[in-house]
C-alpha cells in the first residue's frame, strides 16, 4: 500500500484512496460534535506520541534504530497527505469565499475578482506545463511566472525596502539614550562594511590594544560580542514558545474549530 505505484495500480490506489478519503469525512461529520472532540484529542496524541516515541526510545543492537523506525517513514508520508488535503481544503475556502463576494457584489467585490483571476493565470498554465508538455504551454508557463508572478515579487519587495527605509528613520531618531545607543551602533556597522569607513581609521595600527579601535574591528565587535548573542537569546526563547505550543496542540489544550473551549 505505500510502495510506489504506476500506470493503473496508481489509478487504482487514486480512486481508492478517494473513496476512502470520503467515507472517513462522511463518519467524522456524522458523528455528534461531543464525539468528534475526544476522537481527534486521541488521534493527534497518538500521531505525536508515535514521533516522540522514536526519538527517546532507545536504539537497538545496531545502535541507530528501534522497533518505530522502520515506520516513520509512513507516518510522514501520511503526514505529506494530510497536508495535500489541507492546501486542497484553504484553496477550496479561499475560492468560495472570494467567488461568494463577487456574486454578492460585496463592498470591494473586485479585488476578489482580480484574486480569483490571478489564481487562475497562474494555475492553469501549470497544470497545462505537466499535462501536455508542449513548446507552447511552457512559454505561457514561463510568461506566468518568469515574466508575470517573479516581476510582481520584485516589486512587491522593492516597495517594502522603502517602509524598511522609513521605519529604520523613525527608530534611528535621537530622543532618548536607547535611541542614540542605536543610532550609534548601526552608524559603526554600516562604516565597518565599506572602504570609506574604513579608510577613518587607517592609521590606527593593525596590532595592539589600539588596533580595538579600528572601526572594522567595533564593527565586528558589535556583531560577534553583542548582536550574536541577542539572536540567540531571541531563537532560544522562539524555541521554548514553539515548545510549548506543540505541547498545547499535541495534548489538545489549544483551542481551535473542534475546541471551543480548553480540555
Amino acid at each position: 500500500m505505500f510502495t510506489a505505484q504506476s500506470g493503473l495500480a496508481l489509478y487504482g490506489f487514486l480512486a481508492l484512496a478517494v473513496v476512502l478519503s470520503a467515507g472517513v469525512y462522511a463518519a467524522l461529520m456524522a458523528l455528534p460534535s461531543k464525539a468528534r472532540k475526544p476522537l481527534i484529542a486521541a488521534v493527534t496524541f497518538v500521531s505525536g506520541a508515535i514521533y516522540a516515541l522514536e526519538w527517546f526510545w532507545p536504539v537497538g543492537a545496531d545502535g541507530k534504530t528501534n522497533f518505530l523506525t522502520p515506520h516513520i517513514k509512513t507516518f510522514a508520508d501520511i503526514v505529506t497527505v494530510l497536508q495535500g488535503f489541507a492546501l486542497g481544503i484553504g484553496v477550496w475556502s479561499i475560492v468560495t469565499v472570494h467567488l461568494k463576494n463577487v456574486a454578492a457584489r460585496k463592498p470591494n467585490w473586485g479585488y476578489s475578482g482580480v484574486l480569483l483571476g490571478a489564481m487562475l493565470a497562474i494555475a492553469v498554465p501549470y497544470f497545462l506545463k505537466d499535462a501536455h508538455p508542449n513548446a507552447y504551454n511552457k512559454a505561457v508557463y514561463t510568461v506566468a511566472f518568469d515574466g508575470a508572478f517573479n516581476s510582481l515579487n520584485a516589486t512587491m519587495y522593492s516597495v517594502v525596502a522603502f517602509y524598511i527605509v522609513s521605519a529604520a528613520y523613525r527608530a534611528f531618531r535621537i530622543r532618548s539614550l536607547e535611541a542614540s545607543i542605536l543610532l550609534g551602533s548601526a552608524a559603526l556597522i554600516m562604516l565597518g562594511q565599506v572602504a570609506l569607513g574604513q579608510a577613518l581609521t587607517s592609521g590606527i595600527p593593525n596590532t595592539g590594544f589600539a588596533a580595538n579601535f579600528r572601526v572594522e574591528n567595533l564593527a565586528n565587535w558589535i556583531l560577534e560580542k553583542v548582536n550574536s548573542p541577542a539572536i540567540q537569546a531571541v531563537e532560544f526563547g522562539v524555541g521554548v514558545g514553539s515548545l510549548a505550543m506543540a505541547l498545547r496542540l499535541w495534548l489538545s489544550l489549544e483551542r481551535g474549530s473542534y475546541f471551543e473551549e480548553e480540555i
